[in-house]
């Protein structure tokens, strides 16, 4: 049984290569695995690079060699590890946004506050600036939800759009500065 994180390091450099390399894990671990059995969070590390790393935490998955085999043989792009910072991040639940994880399917639709709590490991759904939140509030979180941890947590961050409450990140990044 997998008994510790697994750090995925693919050289990452920012959110959508973070979201290429999640899919990959998918891809290879798809076959093996039933619906929502493994976590996976991303995590920025800055040494020797700046980059985002992969953490895969599959508690009754595979024994940690199988599991290193596996990603080794088929990402061979990819570094893994059971040791790096971003693994600590992870454990410690104080940092990282997490792109897979229980419940994940069942939340990203139209919902509510009340639901995401309840049907996911999301403790809870905060909106920011100040936006105060109601459990039968509508979220509109169609088919992207990216909660992060953050102290002990794992926090939702919403805020308003034309279309009510969103996820604060959307899929499709728009570079800062980029219409100057």
């Amino acid at each position: 049984m997998t008994t510790r994180p697994l750090a995925v390091d693919a050289d990452a450099r920012d959110l959508a290569a973070a979201e290429h390399l999640v899919h990959r894990l998918d891809e290879v671990l798809g076959a093996e695995r039933p619906e929502d059995a493994y976590v996976i969070s991303t995590h920025v590390v800055r040494e020797p690079t700046a980059r985002f790393v992969a953490v895969l935490d599959w508690p009754g998955g595979p024994a940690v060699e199988e599991l290193t085999a596996l990603l080794s043989d088929r990402l061979p792009q990819a570094y893994v590890t059971p040791d790096s910072p971003a693994i600590d991040e992870a454990v410690a639940r104080n940092s990282g946004r997490l792109a897979r994880y229980p419940g994940r399917t069942r939340i990203e639709t139209v919902t509510t506050v009340a639901a995401v709590e309840a049907d996911s490991v999301v403790d809870v759904v905060e909106g920011l600036a100040g936006i105060s939140l109601d459990p039968t509030d509508t979220l509109h979180l169609t088919g992207f939800a990216r909660p992060v941890w953050r102290e002990g947590r794992c926090v939702l961050l919403v805020q308003r759009a034309a279309a009510g409450l969103v996820p604060f990140e959307v899929r499709h990044q728009i570079p800062c500065c980029s219409n100057h």
